[in-house]
Order: structure tokens, then C-alpha cells, then sequence
């Protein structure tokens, strides 16, 4: 795939604690801890290098310990931080607790370095977000950034909403958006529909070219001008699905991208997440 795609959006240090019993209050449990590269933006990107698109991610590293390990893990996952903002602050880290089964119990996010993905940047990066097929932002950037985006780059765009408290960031510029991967609960949110398919072909109708809207097990509803759907997962994994919306809507740019239908680009984004959850399961069965 010869594709080139620009990701703008937040690269975080994750750190996950899964205690081994029951959790217990102002105390020390003994559990496990993992350490990985996450972040909304980031994570798209390495889902779109797996499936094979040149994939440069537009962010903000920091130049402390985490910072070293989030750039290494790029450069193994062939996410080109090239023109990456250079920071002293401390790096954006994710911080969540656990029960035994996985359900998380707590969480803590320090985001702060993502306030320096600032207009003035954008500009001085402007040209090379240009070079690329299909950009895709997320929904954690400033209301600021996210208008000098909208306004200066001439590509087809795909976004993710990330949550609730942050979608209506994006109102304002659906109309420019060449794909959209908002969950139920946002869909819902952002339309003030009281079900998902209605909320679909309502985000179809304000000019979103392409809608999904991830249902989880329940798999996906999609919409554009011409039609709407929806599409069963072919398996239902017991794995944790963490992951699996960002690995959708990398399947869904590069639908965008290739000027897919809404149906094309939602079976390929359902493909690219079935395909991660079942590398993920077979890991965790080995």
C-alpha cells in the first residue's frame, strides 16, 4: 500500500495496575504492572503502519524517560515522529487501576503536553500534513487547533471523538469530515438521537460522508448519503477490546482514503479490529 497517512492527535505513557484480589482502600496491593505506548492518536497510528500506510503521527514528545520509550516504540512500530514537537515538559502518562477480572477501578490521566499541539505548530508543519492521502485527527486537541486543521488542510479527514466530554469539539467541522468513528453513547450524545441508527443517519445528514458507529459485540451501524446498515462481528472475542476502536477507524481512513462507500470502509474497519483482538487472544491463550 502506497497510502500516506498524517496523524494528529496524543501520544501517552500508559501505565496499567491489575491487582490480584480484591482491592483495598489507602493500602498496597499486590497485583501486576504494565508499561506500553497508548494515546488515542498514537494508537491510530500504529493500527495504520500495520495495515500498511506510511503513517507519520503530528504530536508532542517530551525529552524525559517516557519520552525515550515512546519514541523507541514508534521507530519499532514504524510511526515516523519526524516532525514531531520536541517538548521539556514531562511526558503525557495514563495511570488506571484494576480489579483481578479487569474492570478498572480508578484512573488518573495527565494530558497537559497535548495543549502544546498549538496552532503556531500546525503551521510550521503545515506542508508536510499536506503531503499525506488522509489525515486523521482526534478529539483531545484544543477547539484552536482543531479549527486551524479544518481550515488549512485541503485532504480528506476521519476523526475519532474520544469521548463524550470531548466531541463537540468537532461539531463545528462534521460537515468537513470524510469519516467519522464515534461510538454509540457519543453518537448519541453529539445528535440527541435516543438510539444509534437514528443518531448514524442523523450525522449523515449534517455531512459526514461516511459514519460508523461502533456498537462493541453488537458490531457496527454505518451511513452516508446512500445508505445505512449495519454489520455483525464474524467472531465475538473474551479478550479485552481495548484497542479495537482505534484499529476501526484505521480501517476506516484508509477506506476514506480510497473513496470507499460507508458499507466498503465499515467492513474494513471491522476487519482491522477483528484482526487485532484475535492476535490478542491468541496471546493471551498461549
Amino acid at each position: 500500500m502506497n497510502l500516506k497517512a498524517a496523524v494528529i492527535g496524543g501520544m501517552n505513557f500508559d501505565v496499567v495496575g491489575i491487582s490480584e484480589s480484591a482491592l483495598l482502600m489507602r493500602d498496597s496491593n499486590i497485583g501486576k504492572i504494565r508499561f506500553s505506548a497508548g494515546g488515542v492518536g498514537r494508537n491510530i497510528a500504529e493500527q495504520l503502519a500495520r495495515l500498511g500506510a506510511d503513517t507519520s503521527l503530528f504530536t508532542c514528545v517530551s525529552d524525559d524517560f517516557a519520552g525515550h520509550m515512546l519514541k523507541n516504540d514508534a521507530r519499532i512500530k514504524n510511526i515516523d515522529l519526524s516532525f514531531a514537537k520536541e517538548s521539556a515538559s514531562n511526558a503525557s502518562v495514563y495511570l488506571s487501576i484494576h480489579e483481578p477480572g479487569g474492570d478498572m477501578a480508578l484512573a488518573i490521566n495527565d494530558m497537559s503536553l497535548i495543549s502544546e499541539i498549538t496552532p503556531e505548530y500546525l503551521k510550521s508543519v503545515l506542508c508536510e500534513i499536506q503531503k499525506a492521502d488522509v489525515v486523521v485527527v482526534d478529539a483531545n486537541l484544543s477547539p484552536e487547533s482543531l479549527s486551524y486543521i479544518f481550515e488549512n488542510v485541503h485532504k480528506p479527514i476521519t476523526a475519532d471523538p474520544v469521548s463524550c466530554a470531548k466531541i463537540d469539539r468537532l461539531k463545528p467541522h462534521l460537515s468537513r469530515l470524510a469519516a467519522f468513528k464515534p461510538n454509540a453513547l457519543e453518537a448519541m450524545y453529539l445528535t440527541g438521537a435516543d438510539n444509534p441508527r437514528l443518531a448514524a443517519s442523523m450525522l449523515a445528514e449534517m455531512g459526514v460522508k461516511r459514519v460508523v458507529v461502533s456498537m462493541g459485540d453488537a458490531g457496527c451501524i454505518y451511513a452516508d448519503e446512500n445508505e445505512i446498515g449495519g454489520i455483525m462481528p464474524e467472531k465475538v472475542y473474551t479478550c479485552q477490546a481495548n484497542g479495537a476502536g482505534d484499529a476501526m477507524c484505521a480501517g476506516l481512513t484508509l477506506g476514506a482514503a480510497m473513496n470507499e462507500s460507508a458499507k466498503e470502509a465499515a467492513l474494513r474497519g471491522m476487519r482491522a479490529a477483528g484482526n487485532l483482538l484475535a492476535e490478542r487472544e491468541k496471546s493471551e491463550q498461549a
